[in-house]
C-alpha cells in the first residue's frame, strides 16, 4: 500500500521577545505562510489522515494554522514531545508508531531534524541555489511502499517540496 509522508518545518519564528526556545511563537509572516501551505495541501488533496506535531509553541502555531486551512480539526492533532528538536532516529521512532492502516501522515517539527530526515529517506535530493532545503514553512511530500516501521535510508520517493513563502 502506497503511503504519503508529509514533513513540514514550523513557520517563521518571532524573536521580538526574550523567551525560552520552547515558548517562542511564530510571527505574522509565519502565520500567513502556514495558512498558504494548509490551503495548498487542501487544494492538492494532501490532507493527512494523521497529523503529529512538536508541542513547542512555534510548531503548535504552525500545525493549528495549517490544520485550520486544510480542513483538518485541530482537536485531532497529536502533540508528541519526542518531535521537539528530534534527530533522524527519534523522528523514525515517532513515524514507526503510526498505525499501519494510516495511509498519510504529516509531521510538523524543526530543523535540523526534519531536513536530516528528508536527506535520509530520499536517495538523491537536489539542493536549491540558496542552499536551504527546508526553510521555515516548507512542506515536503514523500511516498513509500513500505510499512511505517520499515522506513530506512533511501526508502522514499520525493513528490514535491513547496515553500510557503512562494505560494
Amino acid at each position: 500500500m502506497k503511503k504519503e509522508l508529509i514533513l513540514m518545518r514550523h513557520g517563521k519564528s518571532d524573536w521580538s521577545q526574550i523567551l525560552p526556545d520552547y515558548q517562542r511563537p511564530i510571527k505574522k509572516r509565519g502565520f500567513q505562510e502556514s495558512a498558504k501551505v494548509g490551503l495548498w495541501l487542501r487544494d492538492h488533496s494532501l490532507v493527512p489522515e494523521l497529523l503529529i506535531s512538536s508541542p513547542a509553541q512555534r510548531a503548535r502555531d504552525t500545525a493549528e494554522t495549517v490544520a485550520s486551512n486544510m480542513g483538518y480539526s485541530a482537536d485531532n492533532i497529536f502533540w508528541n514531545e519526542s518531535v521537539y528538536m528530534a534527530d533522524v532516529s527519534e523522528l523514525l521512532d515517532v513515524i514507526a508508531t503510526t498505525p499501519e492502516e494510516c495511509g498519510s501522515l504529516m509531521i510538523v517539527g524543526h530543523n535540523p531534524g526534519l531536513e536530516d530526515l528528508l536527506f535520509y529517506l530520499i536517495e538523491e535530493l537536489d539542493i536549491p541555489e540558496d542552499g536551504k532545503v527546508m526553510p521555515t514553512a516548507t512542506v515536503a511530500v514523500l511516498e513509500t511502499d513500505l510499512a511505517w516501521s520499515d522506513l530506512e535510508h533511501g526508502s522514499c520517493r520525493l513528490g514535491i517540496i513547496v515553500r510557503g513563502r512562494y505560494l
